[in-house]
C-alpha cells in the first residue's frame, strides 16, 4: 500500500486512476459501496476516459466523476465507491471458479490483520455464507 500511495497519492487518487483505466478499457469490474450492495460485473462509462483524452478540464472531470454510468443502468458518484475489483474481460470458466485455492482467503492482508475472506465479506456486504463464498471465489479467481 505504501508503494501505491507513494506513486499515486492518496486513496482517492488511486481510485480515480483505476476508474479512468477501467473506463478506457471497458473491462468488467465489481464496484462496492460503503452503504449498499455491490454492482457486479459492470463496465464503467467510457465518457470518463474520453474526457481526459479530449482535454476536459477539472470542472468537466468533476462532473463526469460525480455521475458515473454503469452498464447495469445505475449512475453513481465517485464518493459512493468503496473498492473496485477488476474482473477478467472474458469472464470466468466454471473450472477457474471451482479451482480457486481458498487457503489464500485465510491470509491476513487487511490493515488491521483482517483476512482476505473477512475483507470480502465486509466490502461485498455478504448476508450469508453462500454469498461470502461466491464473492471470495470471484475475487480469488480474478
Amino acid at each position: 500500500m505504501a508503494n501505491l500511495l507513494k506513486h499515486f497519492g492518496g486513496p482517492v487518487d488511486i481510485l480515480i486512476h483505476q476508474i479512468v483505466h477501467l473506463s478506457s478499457t471497458e473491462q468488467p469490474c465489481d464496484v462496492t459501496f460503503r452503504d449498499k450492495k455491490p454492482a457486479i460485473n459492470v463496465t464503467l462509462d467510457p465518457r470518463i476516459a474520453f474526457g481526459l483524452m479530449y482535454g476536459a478540464g477539472p470542472k468537466k472531470m468533476r462532473e463526469l466523476l460525480s455521475s458515473i454510468r454503469l452498464s447495469n443502468g445505475d449512475t453513481i458518484s465517485l464518493d459512493q465507491i468503496w473498492v473496485v475489483f477488476p474482473m477478467p474481460a472474458s469472464g470466468f470458466t466454471e473450472g477457474e471458479l471451482e479451482g480457486v485455492d481458498f487457503a489464500l482467503g485465510e491470509e491476513q492482508w487487511g490493515p488491521n490483520g483482517e483476512t482476505v475472506r473477512e475483507m470480502i465479506r465486509n466490502v461485498y456486504h455478504c448476508e450469508s455464507d453462500e454469498e461470502e463464498e461466491k464473492f471470495l471465489r470471484r475475487y480469488l479467481a480474478s
